[in-house]
């Protein structure tokens, strides 16, 4: 029986038109009624993944950032951030390859250290703040999300490879990737859940398209990788959904969840 269903929101359940298909508000009250947790688990920081459901009036809970800040009804039931001498550690790289194409998230907000992005984030509803120098707010950092031109995508990865054992760096995109603080992923995230609600690693059904999704297969028995996802997220999943355009999300709960269908075990 499943307990508790997470997705991912690009590519995933959001359309081509980064919409939500209207049914999926009586999709929710029916998980509610059976006693289903759901969780929207994203890279989004918590103000855009909330902005994305404001016409959903159920219970959701939001695993922002890569599921290193969830909260559900406004509580906080994890936090996962970069402490500060490590954020001061890969700042002079991340500077000197992409100072104006970086934001920094926190629980409350999101910064930048140039004005570019605070023009970029009106075309996705996104309010960056412009700071001189990130070290110097209060809030702590909890993702850090460069976005641009592949060849300095490539160009920064590679530069940055030196921290890979003290940061999780993750493509969240095909122009574009995030840092968390070391296991930050949203794997761990939904590890949290399940610990929290007590639901085992056959109650989880989980659902992604990208390389930041891959983790999170490894911690749910119904691990769904999109249509439209990445190779390698479709060679860890157990289970292919249609893609985002074709309500892939709505259609396998649906049919799997609130249907009385049974997967069959291996």
């Amino acid at each position: 029986m499943i307990k508790l269903i997470a997705t991912d929101m690009d590519g995933t359940l959001l359309d081509s038109n980064k919409n939500i298909n209207p049914e999926f508000n009586k999709i929710l009250n029916t998980l509610k009624e059976k006693e289903i947790i759901f969780a929207a688990i994203s890279g989004r920081d918590l103000i855009s993944l909330k902005h994305a459901f404001k016409d959903i009036k159920e219970d959701i809970i939001f695993a922002s950032n890569n599921g290193n800040f969830i909260v559900y009804k406004d509580k906080v039931l994890f936090e996962n951030y970069i402490e500060k001498e490590e954020l001061n550690c890969i700042l002079p790289t991340i500077r000197k390859n992409a100072k104006h194409f970086t934001i920094y998230c926190t629980k409350d907000g999101v910064y930048s250290e140039s004005l570019f992005p605070l023009i970029a984030g009106l075309k996705f509803g996104l309010k960056v703040k412009f700071v001189k120098d990130i070290t110097r707010i209060n809030s702590n950092i909890i993702k850090i999300s460069t976005f641009g031109k592949q060849k300095m995508i490539n160009r920064s990865l590679n530069d940055l490879k030196p921290f890979e054992d003290r940061f999780m760096i993750t493509p969240s995109g095909s122009t574009c990737f995030d840092i968390c603080k070391v296991g930050g992923h949203k794997g761990q995230g939904i590890k949290i859940l399940q610990d929290l609600y007590n639901i085992k690693f056959e109650e989880t059904m989980v659902f992604g398209d990208h390389m930041n999704d891959i983790e999170m297969m490894d911690f749910a028995y119904f691990s769904h990788a999109m249509e439209n996802a990445e190779k390698e997220v479709k060679e860890r999943a157990r289970f292919i959904a249609k893609t985002n355009d074709e309500n892939g999300v709505i259609e396998a709960i649906k049919k799997h969840v609130l249907e009385n269908y049974s997967y069959s075990y291996n």
